[in-house]
């Protein structure tokens, strides 16, 4: 059985995931007996071991990505990602309150409530249309702030092979700086 970290917390599930730093860890409700929680992690070896190569890789692509990269990748975001986003907003006819470009490592994208759309610089580290498929995503959120069929019923009909693009997502980045 693989070691893992424990964090209990009032909830009603447990649930399993390997972190940025490639350790298992089990979030699991307070009164769960450790015995359950074990037979659990037993049971999905199987997935950990699926898995953990990705997390290495993601791990070490992340170790990759020096302060110099992450200021020429902030910098190609700035210049990039604004036109995109006006491209599309025009087609799709919705109007985003702003752009703003992050150093967010966990995700790509956001919309606010307020209709502000946030992108991480790391899509630089992407091909174009995999950087499209958030922009879409993102501009989608300002008709529908949800994840709603109606969501995705709406970035289909202006990106049809959105979810093949979104795959590109799940791929390790390629260096293109």
């Amino acid at each position: 059985m693989f070691p893992y970290q424990l964090i209990r917390s009032k909830r009603k599930t447990i649930s399993l995931q390997i972190n940025e730093n490639c350790e298992v860890v089990v979030r699991a409700p307070m009164r769960m007996p450790r015995e359950e929680i074990d037979r659990m992690v037993e049971r999905h070896t199987d997935w950990i071991e699926r898995h953990m190569p990705a997390a290495r890789e993601r791990m070490e692509q992340a170790r990759r990505v020096t302060p110099a990269l992450m200021a020429e990748l902030a910098e190609r975001a700035r210049r990039d990602i604004p036109p995109r986003v006006a491209h599309y907003a025009a087609i799709m006819g919705v109007e985003p309150t702003g752009v703003k470009i992050t150093a967010a490592r966990k995700r790509f994208g956001s919309c606010s409530g307020k209709n502000s759309l946030c992108f991480s610089c790391l899509l630089m580290l992407y091909p174009p249309e995999a950087v499209d498929c958030v922009v879409v995503h993102e501009l989608a959120h300002i008709r529908h702030h949800n994840h709603s069929a109606a969501f995705y019923a709406f970035i289909e009909q202006f990106m049809p092979d959105y979810r093949q693009r979104e795959k590109l997502l799940r791929q390790p980045p390629e260096f293109y700086a």
